[in-house]
């Protein structure tokens, strides 16, 4: 399994950073290409993960798959959780959007889904899409934990994480499929109410430890890749789910790609 980082949102990072990302261990580069509108910057920002050693993942939208090269082999992530976009895409829709990819990307591998979480209603969107790609589509997921919870704790609608697991596997079926989102941040954190209030925050230590859980959890359940979200922390970030911290420092969470 190779595990993967999400690195870009439309702009390049610089082939330092990519070189120091293949160091500690990164694999897979998840550059979300949705707002690059220029052919050239695509091509260029691609590259830049191809010269690190790295396999980029790249978040297209339809249109883009005509700035595809026929080689390398890339991989190509049709949108990003279409299913909860503003306004939401339908599974049939979205369906459309990948059969269009596909006979233009023909070269590449080409996945599809991209769901926000393994709840029972994403769950069952990915399924109707399934129905209407060819079958040689892979499949992409993402997960994040209920407010609060731990590696262990399942989705709302499942007794555990396998359970969870299997509901997956029974939608893929025979696909590829991979996680292209994961995650746990250190942000400030709620529980209960009124009295019962509790607030905290993941120590960065804590966080490693899921992430190494998880990185198991995805290898196990035969996951192709699986991507943690994401590179950096901002400036003013309530979440701060990076491996590096907004200084530059690399976070306990980046040692976890070895």
């Amino acid at each position: 399994m190779d595990k993967g980082l999400q690195v870009g949102f439309g702009e390049p990072v610089g082939a330092a950073v990519m070189t120091d990302l293949y160091a500690l261990g990164v694999r897979m580069a998840r550059l979300d290409m949705q707002p690059v509108t220029d052919q050239q910057l695509f091509e260029a920002i691609t590259r830049e993960a191809l010269v690190a050693g790295l396999r980029p993942l790249l978040i297209i939208r339809p249109d883009q798959a005509a700035w595809l090269p026929d080689t390398p082999m890339l991989d190509l992530e049709v949108l990003n959780e279409p299913e909860i976009r503003q306004p939401p895409i339908s599974p049939e829709r979205y369906a459309a959007m990948v059969n269009a990819v596909y006979p233009v990307a023909r070269h590449h591998r080409i996945w599809c889904g991209s769901i926000s979480n393994l709840i029972p209603k994403r769950l069952a969107w990915l399924a109707r899409v399934l129905a209407l790609v060819p079958p040689d589509v892979g499949v992409t997921v993402h997960r994040y934990p209920k407010n609060g919870a731990t590696p262990d704790a399942p989705q709302k609608g499942f007794k555990t994480r396998d359970a969870e697991m299997d509901a997956l596997r029974r939608v893929v079926g025979n696909r590829p499929w991979g996680c292209s989102e994961f995650g746990y941040h250190t942000g400030p954190q709620k529980t209960g109410w009124w009295f019962w209030t509790r607030r905290w925050s993941w120590t960065d230590t804590q966080v490693a430890s899921f992430a190494r859980a998880d990185w198991l959890r995805w290898q196990a359940a035969g996951a192709q890749f699986a991507v943690w979200y994401q590179i950096g922390d901002g400036p003013v970030d309530p979440y701060r789910y990076g491996i590096r911290a907004f200084d530059g420092t690399w976070k306990p969470v980046s040692e976890t790609f070895q």
